[in-house]
């Protein structure tokens, strides 16, 4: 069970690039002037009436295909305003769209320079759809879109991404008026918006750029090591072998509490293992939480006194006790405070874990809390 335990975490060291094909998050906005030429200041949340004005000075959103710009509302059935006809002002908006940009950078796996040009203004009504497609480089470095949906009631109108073999179906939906919805993903992910069933959907559109001279990032790509972490699973889960435990635990990289702890909360590399990990057990047919681990001591300790001291002389007696640690007599490990990948706490308690259960079983050398 060793070799097993060191063979799955050597082949998770491969996947420690942060960052994944998509990245999404909400931001509570600061008050958000949006101005429309022909239409004048924009309400938030968009009322019905204005969200038709908009649709009265904007054009159906055409699409590419090869070289050619087409319009069919059988593939994309949108209405759009370009970005020369959208002025976005408010003293805070710069500051907030900076830190969406940072999130989403980050959860792309993205380090350095990113900017965000806005590209344009899409209004979505009942009925509206885009069909899966794939978006062209509009300017030099862009390697990512950025779709920030505005408060606007509305249903349906999810934002579905494809990756390889992966997918993310996302409802940039709030029902509070002052927090945006966002969402990342790479240039060459395939991506469709589902039909708006009522309401309006009000959606800024940023393409996502490298400074000239850097790097165009590209999608991470863990399928192979996902392949090899699959098959190790299923290796442990062989019922043959009677010495294997009953869970292998992964210790990430970060410290969560409680509140924070949560699948789609993961930081840098956890995120990326995650994703992965996550992938390799549902194919192997393999149950994955989440949890808290708690290390813990018992043993000796010598009184030492009290701290504080009276305002005479002598120890203040409504102190508290002083202690040192003689000797540890007892220690271990538990995990509680689960979470499935959905989201939900499942009703599993405490439970401890053995050495034998740990990936790499080094995992907690030297941990001093």
């Amino acid at each position: 069970m060793t070799q097993l335990a060191h063979e799955l975490a050597d082949a998770l060291q491969a996947a420690e690039r942060p960052g994944d094909f998509y990245a999404s998050g909400t931001l509570d906005m600061h008050p958000l002037r949006l101005e429309v030429e022909g239409v004048g200041s924009v309400a938030l949340p968009l009322l019905p009436a204005q969200a038709e004005q908009l649709i009265a000075q904007a054009e159906q959103a055409p699409y590419g295909r090869g070289t050619e710009t087409l319009v069919d509302t059988e593939v994309r059935r949108t209405w759009q305003l370009d970005s020369a006809q959208v002025t976005i002002g408010g003293r805070r908006w710069a500051e907030d769209l900076a830190q969406i940009v940072r999130q989403a950078a980050d959860g792309l796996g993205v380090a350095g320079a990113v900017e965000a040009e806005l590209y344009k203004l899409l209004v979505y009504d009942a009925g509206s759809f885009f069909v899966p497609h794939r978006d062209t480089e509009k300017a030099p470095g862009m390697f990512a879109t950025l779709v920030v949906v505005l408060p606007s009631p509305f249903t349906g109108g999810e934002l579905v991404i494809r990756h390889k073999s992966h997918e993310a179906r996302l409802d940039l939906r709030r029902d509070e008026p002052s927090e945006v919805a966002w969402a990342a993903f790479y240039a060459d992910c395939r991506h469709e918006v589902l039909p708006i069933a009522s309401g309006y959907r009000l959606a800024l559109i940023y393409n996502l750029i490298r400074p000239q001279g850097e790097p165009v990032p590209q999608p991470p790509d863990h399928d192979s090591v996902c392949t090899t972490v699959t098959e190790l699973l299923r290796t442990w889960g062989d019922e043959s072998d009677e010495d294997a435990p009953n869970k292998l635990v992964l210790p990430l990289e970060h410290a969560y509490s409680e509140a924070e702890l949560g699948f789609q909360t993961l930081k840098g590399a956890d995120a990326a293992v995650a994703g992965v990990v996550r992938a390799a057990a549902e194919a192997a047919g393999c149950d994955l939480h989440l949890g808290l681990v708690s290390v813990y001591e018992y043993g000796l300790a010598e009184h030492t006194g009290y701290f504080g001291w009276g305002r005479r002389r002598g120890w203040d007696d409504d102190a508290e006790d002083a202690f040192e640690v003689v000797e540890a007599t007892e220690e271990g490990r538990v995990i509680r405070h689960w979470r499935l990948p959905d989201g939900s706490a499942p009703a599993i308690g405490e439970l401890d874990i053995d050495d034998d259960e740990l990936s790499p079983p080094d995992a907690f050398a030297g941990f001093d809390g």
